[in-house]
């Protein structure tokens, strides 16, 4: 089996370039808190820095930063997974990527407005779209390896 990259896979490039897109805002938001707070663009939760924050403020700056970070920690293999399973399956992976950018549309906002409860309905669509993402990579690949 070989693999022809057709002009539905554009929609996979689109669907990775726009997540990461998403991460770059996210961070743009968490540095505007950092200068709202007036925190060094160096500050991170439980530094000195925030020492001066009252807790509301600090519990504020904590959420920013950890929908920061959680951004950057799933966008490698969010990127990645919807890209390679775009190679099998190009509208699937695609569909797949658009929930993951809802998801984490969601997850943000809920997390920066009601913490840790507030992103369970964007793990709702964020992990099983990385799940099935994940499994059309695998699936594809041996298919195409004829394993």
């Amino acid at each position: 089996m070989s693999i022809v990259i057709g002009t539905s896979y554009v929609w996979n490039i689109v669907t990775a370039t726009v997540m990461g897109l998403q991460t770059a805002a996210m961070s743009g938001c968490a540095s505007r808190q950092k200068e709202r707070l007036g925190l060094p663009h160096s500050a991170e939760v439980g530094s000195r820095a925030t020492e001066k924050l009252s807790d509301a403020e600090n519990d504020e700056f904590a959420r920013f930063q950890k929908v920061h970070q959680a951004h950057v920690e799933y966008l490698p293999l969010a990127q990645s997974s919807v890209l390679l399973a775009g190679l099998f399956y190009p509208k699937l992976s695609a569909y797949l990527g658009a929930a993951y950018i809802a998801g984490r549309f969601v997850y943000s906002f809920g997390y920066i407005r009601n913490g840790p409860e507030g992103r369970k309905w964007g793990v709702m669509l964020i992990c099983p779209s990385v799940i099935a993402l994940l499994g059309a990579s695998f699936y594809g690949s041996f298919k195409a390896l004829a394993l």
